[in-house]
Parts: structure tokens; sequence; C-alpha cells
């Protein structure tokens, strides 16, 4: 499963271009602007990596199952409170981060076609939220 990752960059001399963007064309991209609700953003099923950037204020994630995107949308708000706090992962505000689409079930299913990302099982969707006031969170998929 190792391979299943856009690849990184390489110099002419074959060095990592590390903190590079793939060589790669953006599967998708979004600007949500949440301050006060969490957005859910689906996944295509081709996406194995995100970058994402917290424009004026951090912002936090949180991976979303099948189920729960199915269900409704209740139950999926980032809840960044102390209490009761449910988020995967943040990021700085004024910060760019690549995060990987982790597993979410170890059932591999194959169809005539499929993405990775179904086949493998990773997370369909992920939801974020500024952690306070106005701010911007800045998406692309790989």
């Amino acid at each position: 499963m190792r391979y299943i990752y856009p690849e990184t960059p390489q110099g002419k001399l074959g060095e990592v271009k590390v903190g590079y963007s793939p060589a790669k064309v953006a599967l998708a991209s979004q600007d949500r602007e949440n301050a006060s609700t969490s957005s859910i953003i689906l996944l295509t099923h081709d996406t194995t990596e995100l970058e994402v950037a917290a424009i004026g204020q951090a912002a936090a994630g949180k991976w979303l199952s099948q189920a729960t995107v199915d269900s409704s949308v209740a139950g999926t708000s980032v809840i960044t409170a102390v209490s009761g706090a449910n988020f995967d992962f943040v990021i700085p505000s004024g910060d760019m981060r690549r995060v990987v689409v982790p597993i979410a079930t170890n059932t591999q299913t194959d169809g005539s076609v499929m993405g990775i990302n179904r086949k493998l099982g990773l997370y369909p969707a992920v939801a974020f939220k500024t952690l306070a006031g106005n701010g911007s969170v800045l998406t692309a998929q790989f």
C-alpha cells in the first residue's frame, strides 16, 4: 500500500524535494470560509493526499466515514471546544500542510471501475472548521 500516494518530486541528482507539492495536477480544489460550522469536503475516488492551507485562523480537520456522510450532516461537525473536542488534526494559522488520507476500513473492495481511494478503504470525506473567528481553509486533492 505504500505506492498509492503521489510521487514526491526529485531533483536532477535524485534527491527528494521535501516540502514540494507532487508533480501532479490537483484532482479538485476547494475554498471554504467557516467560522461557526464545519465544512464537509467529499474526496474524489482517486484522492489519497490533501494539501491544506489555513488562512486567517488555525483550522481543525476530522475524517468522516461513508456511514457518517450517508446518515446526515448531524454529528459531522468538527468540535474544537475544550470539552467534547473531536478533531483529528490541526493546521496552524497561515500554514500549509500535506495530509495523507488514512484507511477507514481494512475491507478492500473490487469493482469494474473504481478509484484507489474506494478500493483501499480510505476515508471518503473530511470536515474542516476554523478554530475561532473568520478564516478560510483551502484544499487541493491529490
